[in-house]
């Protein structure tokens, strides 16, 4: 019996193991990516093969391992009858995953997944079209001096579900800390980046809505085919961010100027109305001046109610 036998009955025996304990997919492939045997169904195999970027990852030695999402990897080169293939062992990780690298409040990956990611990005092939979305909660401050940090940590909560709902599973959603996430999109324009913010903050507000809790947010959008690195993309989100709550803040002083021109001249109008009235006065033109002032009291309370809401 040659060696290369004995070493495939080994895998064999390993492979059988993994199979009763139904915890590790168990993949053989040659250099070209052919399937030569798989403990799952081919379909699948291929999608498990496709998820964990096995290809960006062959190049680097005989033996890889490494983590995408919630599995661990390990990937060893073998010669049967003078031939390479690559026997891949994907073993699920859910509870150390979900303590070392999941947000418990909001179900997204954590700093330390963003980290680890970091880190290993000098060994993946980039897409071209890969966009970074930096969002921050704007008024969240404001949340938990009002209601109280119950009320913060929901609105938090809101956020993370918004975004899980308005990305695809092959995106990556961050809470990078406190009120600061972070989304990576893969082969995504900087139009349908945009979109995907809209969706986020339609989602944010409708559920905002039935819990009476008013959640405003900010996004930084940059996408990777018009800068360098990584951490470029980072610096070119976070400059977008800030440049957004400026503008909103601008514009808030601006409201904010409105709204105190509009108080006063519902308080004027109402100062009139009340001397009209006090005053009293018989006659059609009396009744028509008080009407009159009646409708454009209405109308700025309107107007400041409608402004004070956007606000």
């Amino acid at each position: 019996m040659g060696k290369e036998t004995v070493e495939l009955i080994k895998e064999e025996k390993t492979i059988k193991k993994f199979i009763k304990s139904n915890k590790t997919i168990c993949i053989l492939i040659n250099e070209q990516g052919k399937v030569y045997y798989s403990n799952t169904d081919l379909v699948t195999a291929h999608k498990y093969l496709e998820s964990i970027r096995i290809f960006d990852y062959l190049h680097i030695s005989d033996t890889v391992s490494y983590d995408v999402k919630d599995c661990n990897i390990t990937v060893n080169k073998i010669i049967l009858d003078e031939v390479y293939y690559y026997l891949i062992l994907i073993q699920q990780q859910e509870n150390i995953f979900k303590y070392a690298y999941k947000d418990l409040l909001t179900g997204l990956y954590n700093r330390n997944y963003w980290e680890h990611f970091l880190s290993d990005i000098q060994y993946y092939r980039l897409p071209k079209k890969l966009t970074l979305i930096i969002i921050d909660v704007d008024n969240l401050k404001q949340i938990n001096d009002n209601k109280g940090h119950l009320f913060g940590n929901r609105a938090i909560q809101i956020v993370g579900q918004a975004i899980r709902k308005s990305i695809r599973k092959s995106d990556i959603g961050v809470r990078y800390g406190g009120d600061e996430f972070f989304i990576l999109l893969e082969s995504t324009k900087m139009s349908v980046a945009k979109k995907v913010v809209n969706r986020i903050r339609v989602n944010i507000s409708k559920k905002g809505k039935k819990e009476n809790i008013h959640i405003r947010i900010s996004a930084g959008i940059a996408c990777y085919d018009c800068i360098k690195s990584i951490g470029d993309m980072i610096k070119m989100a976070d400059k977008n961010l800030y440049k957004q709550k400026r503008a909103k803040k601008s514009k808030e002083g601006q409201n904010s100027e409105k709204l105190m021109y509009l108080r006063y001249e519902i308080q004027k109008l109402k100062d009139e109305l009340n001397r009209k009235i006090t005053q009293g006065g018989k006659g059609i033109n009396n009744n028509e001046e008080i009407l009159k002032l009646s409708q454009k009291l209405d109308k700025l309370i309107v107007d400041y109610l409608q402004m004070k809401d956007k606000g």
